[in-house]
């Protein structure tokens, strides 16, 4: 019973080869862009969110108690980077001038817009914002009296937000002429679920602040993202399933005699729509296996041109994919298997 189950499904592909081959080709389609979307859908969020985070932290950590945060230390997988600064004011020529401390390497990377003029400080240097130093008179390669000490102006920074209004010195020496031993606040740069990165912050005692401008830009932009592939894929994917569609309506009415002569000879309607389906599937597999490869290439290539970046191989992109074309062939076959074991063998014998 198998292997005549086998032979007419065969026969009967083999013979309207020309067909099979089109459904296919369009399964294919519709399995390459889901492939392709599926693989990189599935890396843009990270390769999207390191880009995003080129614009800056995305949290700033407060301390729970007391004035000053003495160790920020976190292990949770979704922060990539943090930057604590001691904020503090002291006497410059009279004036009442505000100072932050921080690794100045660490928060340039952290904020990429800042423009420094000359070069960053090290040891008794101190790096003045544009605001400050004209408050001030100074300029790069000048010297600058803090207490009893003297630091040199080693560059002029513009951020065009109110640091430049401060004047930046190192880690190091914020705490000595502050006295303090502690951060102000450190800000946070979270890749993932920010979310969840504020319950575990929030639950080591710390007050955490979203900068929410930046946070919920990346989260629009993420989404929008991925809904516009969500809704390509569904287009190909309709278009593939009506044309499997209409090769599967036209097969039925091709093949309304022989449909009918099984009937009169005791093929039941089960068996019948088995041997549709069997025909279904068979294009839904081969569609999806050759659309997976061919997606794959189309997502490297998307991946290189417009994201610059490589994308992985997943498994289960394989696995999607196969299951999502054969459904839509066997979703695309319900119908013209319903004309199917509608027709009726006596009408159909007549010649009617």
């Amino acid at each position: 019973m198998i292997k005549l189950f086998t032979r007419l499904v065969t026969k009967s592909l083999w013979v309207r080869r020309e067909r099979l081959l089109i459904s296919v080709i369009a399964v294919m389609l519709g399995a390459a862009m889901v492939t392709s979307l599926l693989t990189i859908s599935l890396d843009i969020r990270d390769k999207m969110g390191n880009e995003l985070r080129s614009y800056g932290a995305n949290l700033v950590v407060l301390p729970g108690e007391g004035e000053y945060i003495e160790q920020f230390n976190s292990t949770h997988g979704s922060i990539i980077g943090s930057v604590p600064f001691l904020y503090f004011k002291a006497e410059v020529n009279s004036k009442k001038i505000e100072f932050a401390g921080a690794d100045l390497e660490e928060a340039r990377k952290m904020n990429p817009w800042w423009h420094v003029e000359g070069l960053l400080p090290n040891g008794e240097e101190v790096l003045p914002g544009i605001n400050a130093a004209n408050k001030l008179g100074l300029k790069a390669g000048d010297t600058l009296s803090i207490g009893e000490k003297f630091f040199k102006i080693s560059g002029i920074l513009d951020t065009g937000t109110s640091d430049d209004n401060r004047i930046f010195v190192p880690m190091k020496t914020a705490q000595q002429i502050s006295g303090k031993s502690g951060a102000t606040l450190v800000q946070v740069s979270v890749l993932g679920d920010i979310d969840d990165v504020i319950k575990y912050l929030e639950n080591k005692n710390y007050k955490v602040k979203k900068i929410r401008q930046v946070a919920d830009s990346e989260k629009a932009l993420l989404d929008k993202t991925q809904l516009l592939m969500a809704l390509v894929a569904f287009f190909v994917l309709s278009a593939a399933s009506l044309s499997l569609f209409c090769t599967m309506i036209t097969s039925v009415l091709e093949r309304s005699r022989e449909i009918g002569l099984m009937k009169a000879l005791g093929c039941g309607n089960g068996r019948l729509a088995a041997i549709f389906l069997a025909e279904a599937g068979v294009m839904g597999i081969a569609g999806g296996i050759l659309g997976y490869f061919v997606g794959l290439s189309l997502a490297q290539f998307i991946g290189m041109e417009i994201f610059d970046m490589n994308v992985s191989i997943k498994p289960e992109v394989f696995v999607l994919t196969l299951l999502i074309s054969t459904m839509v062939a066997a979703i695309s076959s319900l119908i013209p298997i319903r004309r199917a074991i509608s027709i009726d063998p006596v009408v159909i014998l007549r010649g009617e």
